[in-house]
């Protein structure tokens, strides 16, 4: 794997403003291609998290996002192109939500204990509900969407993302069918906000609460075991509970894990151009990777 390259986006105005999300962002076209360019937060690792992300999906086999490193202006940010053709249409949890939970409140994006994973079960296991659109299924026991969501759990836990809200999932409807969507939006993860300060002291530290473990182990959802629960399940949990449902479809995403070795994740980290992440960086993101992957497979004897 040689260095990432970054793609130099011309000054001209944006054509489409993005008004999701937190980010500044926009889309435009390239050779025929509509593509969201988004622009890393300040202070933060969001280009390379969303980019890292992006390659460690691809090791697991998901269907998911691609990104490229890009600037803009002097500004530096990840380009994708759109997810669908252009005449399907995305509908995101919040708005495909409501067909199962009528009166389910589609504005609120955090805290909102109605996100619930068993909401979630419920309508993806629906037989008029398919697999991504163009992606082939590494096994033939992921037959539901619910299927390759419990995948997008997987990688939840792996990354330790903690922003799966209903805004960063949804459904594809193309040519009178419905597809879950590849997985995407996933900067919020890889310890991408934290400082280099941080990273170094939690690496070296004997202090049990201030460790990369720790810190793996109090990641959590944005997904909630029920409207009783005033907090997200963590990431681990969110995924064991969905396995429960589903084991032979969860057997599936741990064999592709278990087959990933850390030696797959450190090249992905080290294709990134100069500048783009420490090595503090580097060393936190991998160490959590290697934890949270002896966590998930752990899980499986730990239910048994």
């Amino acid at each position: 794997m040689g260095t990432y390259r970054i793609i130099e986006i011309s000054d001209s105005i944006p054509e489409l403003p993005e008004q999701l999300g937190t980010k500044k962002k926009f889309w435009f076209h390239l050779d025929n291609t509509l593509y969201l360019f988004k622009i890393g937060r300040p202070g933060t690792g969001e280009n390379w998290s969303e980019k890292a992300a992006a390659e460690l999906c691809k090791l697991l086999g998901l269907a998911c996002a691609s990104y490229e490193l890009a600037t803009w202006k002097g500004n530096q940010g990840v380009l994708t192109p759109l997810l669908f053709p252009k005449d399907a249409h995305l509908f995101h949890g919040n708005e495909v939500l409501t067909d199962i939970a009528p009166g389910y409140p589609v504005e609120k994006k955090f805290g909102n204990r109605d996100h619930t994973l068993n909401r979630i079960h419920a309508l993806l296991l629906q037989e008029s509900i398919l697999p991504p659109l163009d992606w082939q299924p590494p096994d033939r026991a992921i037959k539901t969407a619910f299927d390759v969501f419990i995948g997008y759990l997987l990688l939840d836990t792996w990354i330790a993302n903690q922003d799966r809200h209903h805004e960063n999932w949804g459904l594809i409807t193309y040519q009178k069918y419905t597809y879950l969507s590849p997985t995407f939006d996933h900067a919020v993860s890889l310890g991408y906000n934290l400082r280099d300060c941080e990273r170094k002291d939690r690496l070296t530290t004997r202090d049990k609460r201030r460790t990369v473990e720790y810190y793996a182990q109090r990641a959590r959802s944005a997904i909630y075991e029920s409207r009783n629960h005033k907090k997200p399940l963590h990431t681990l949990d969110a995924f064991i509970q969905a396995a429960q449902k589903r084991p032979r479809a969860a057997e599936v995403w741990l064999d592709r894990l278990c087959a990933v070795k850390q030696e797959d994740c450190r090249l992905i980290f080290n294709a990134f151009p100069d500048g783009y992440i420490s090595s503090f960086g580097k060393d936190f993101a991998l160490s959590l990777l290697r934890h949270n992957r002896e966590r998930l497979l752990n899980s499986v004897s730990a239910e048994q």
